[in-house]
């Protein structure tokens, strides 16, 4: 449903199998990946600095274990994405004068509620503030607002009708279109974008 002053539609996004998405969580990862090795790397420097590494493949087999387990977890991420969210996110865009909103469809959020309390409550059972925390966090940041006079960037992937808009620090929203509605999405967006904001066609 769209108007001269606003474009509004539904949309389900798969997961894992949409390039956007998955990047994100390969970052994710990767992040992962690092904080691990760097954590299995103070640990083995004693060792090093002793010139008793090459004497042990203890520190090499506690790597290897670690990024054993970095891996079966994004396996299980992956198989509880199919089972639990069928791969598939439920959004709605509104596009305005003021700028993009991006909201977590009602079904979804009922989806996403149960899966951060069950963070908070095993947090709170364990005693582990982070699960808390993240369990709190993502309870807060379903709907996304980003104003267009923050938008400094703006690229668009006709191939893929999916628009990366880029704001303030660490500020950044994806905008999937559907194939009908890309072309007056991208129109709208260019119109209201201010005059610093780049423009790129990939």
């Amino acid at each position: 449903m769209s108007s001269e002053k606003n474009i509004k539609w539904d949309i389900d996004v798969s997961i894992l199998t949409n390039r956007f998405i998955l990047n994100e969580l390969l970052k994710v990862l990767g992040i992962a990946t690092l904080i691990t090795a760097a954590i299995v790397a103070l640990i083995m420097l004693p060792s090093v600095l002793s010139g008793n590494v090459h004497s042990t493949s203890s520190n090499v087999r506690d790597m290897k274990y670690a990024l054993m387990l970095i891996g079966i977890l994004f396996f299980f991420t992956v198989l509880f994405i199919f089972a639990y969210y069928s791969n598939k996110y439920m959004l709605t865009y509104n596009l305005d004068s003021k700028g993009v909103s991006t909201i977590t469809r009602e079904n979804q959020k009922a989806k996403n509620s149960k899966i951060n309390f069950l963070l908070i409550f095993a947090g709170l059972l364990t005693g582990n503030p982070g699960a808390v925390g993240t369990g709190l966090l993502a309870a807060s940041h379903q709907n996304q607002d980003i104003k267009w006079k923050k938008v400094k960037k703006a690229t668009f992937y006709p191939k893929s009708k999916t628009i990366a808009l880029k704001a303030g620090f660490a500020e950044k929203g994806i905008v999937f279109c559907t194939p009908a509605n890309y072309e007056s999405v991208t129109e709208y967006i260019k119109e209201m974008c201010n005059g610093d904001c780049r423009i790129k066609e990939k």
